[in-house]
């Protein structure tokens, strides 16, 4: 007999408190009382026999303690959740899946994808939630996250290769009847280059790939997002810089123009990141195969157009 196992009851209003800050929100997600989580929580301290939360104005903080405990309890948690999601799923991909992506991507490359995820695994519920920096999975209720960035361990989690970072210039057709065209890289400085707040670095890297070194950043406007670059670019108030996988469409169907043909490629990369214990998840298990099988054809017209780049990429090696 386990004498000194707590109650499920009280490890799940723990877990649900922790992650949320607040006895409230986890009465919220566990359909009871805030009352009731209270209760639970003290029969856990007194179970225990230490103090689990410290209040903090109208914030739930964690003792060093309850946070060490966290950390141990919370992916039994998790295998349990999907051991029974399995089992009740009869070995089907069925459950919640909730997945932190970049806003750039997820509006304009997974958005365009979801219902062919939705017809091929209709048992799933995907839930979407943007992220533009790492995260503390044993916090937040997210399940994975696609990570932009250099390989590097992200505390508690796996990380897969996806794509690497591979940028063309953009710009309105219309831009490119009105000043093309551009025989050489240098013409494009004449023009209003867009940047990227994150990236600042781009122009600099994109025409020192071309053997145009730029002792300064080119002036021009910075955005937040790749998609207020498109916004901006298909104005036909600038050219920008985009991952080429982001606009191949547009490009294809004649929304956006390339003004002079060259891909480069930093030593960046995207990535899927979970943490180890949820591998096997059933819904994780389903979006990465969906996910690998949608990034061979991306993969592919990227090189296909590399390929039609009369000047050659700058190359680096594909990160492990």
């Amino acid at each position: 007999m386990r004498t000194h196992t707590p109650s499920l009851s009280c490890l799940l209003a723990f877990e649900a408190s922790a992650r949320h800050h607040s006895f409230t929100r986890a009465a919220d997600e566990l359909c009871v009382t805030q009352g009731a989580i209270s209760k639970l929580i003290k029969a856990l301290e007194d179970e225990l026999g230490t103090l689990l939360f410290v209040r903090e104005g109208k914030r739930l903080t964690l003792t060093p303690a309850a946070d060490a405990y966290l950390r141990r309890i919370q992916p039994l948690l998790h295998k349990l959740e999907a051991a029974s999601v399995e089992l009740k799923a009869g070995g089907r991909s069925s459950g919640r899946f909730n997945l932190a992506v970049l806003p750039s991507i997820a509006a304009r490359w997974l958005m365009p994808r979801y219902s062919d995820f939705s017809a091929r695994h209709p048992d799933v519920i995907l839930n979407l939630t943007t992220h533009l920096s790492p995260f503390n999975f044993h916090i937040e209720d997210i399940d994975a996250a696609i990570h932009f960035g250099a390989k590097a361990s992200w505390s508690g989690a796996e990380m897969e290769f996806l794509l690497q970072d591979a940028v063309v210039p953009i710009c309105s057709p219309d831009f490119l009847r009105r000043y093309g065209p551009f025989d050489e890289p240098r013409r494009l400085l004449d023009y209003t280059l867009v940047h990227l707040a994150s990236r600042m670095d781009s122009w600099n890297f994109w025409l020192g790939s071309l053997g145009v070194e730029m002792g300064h950043t080119p002036p021009g406007p910075v955005f937040e997002h790749y998609l207020m670059i498109v916004q901006v670019v298909t104005a036909s108030l600038g050219i920008g810089l985009a991952p080429y996988f982001l606009v191949a469409d547009d490009i294809e169907q004649g929304r956006l123009a390339v003004p002079y043909p060259h891909m480069a490629s930093e030593d960046l990369a995207y990535y899927l990141v979970y943490p180890g214990e949820k591998k096997d998840y059933p819904p994780l298990r389903a979006f990465r195969g969906w996910l690998a099988q949608e990034l061979v054809a991306t993969q592919g017209s990227i090189d296909g157009f590399r390929a039609s780049c009369p000047h050659p990429s700058l190359r680096t090696s594909t990160p492990s």
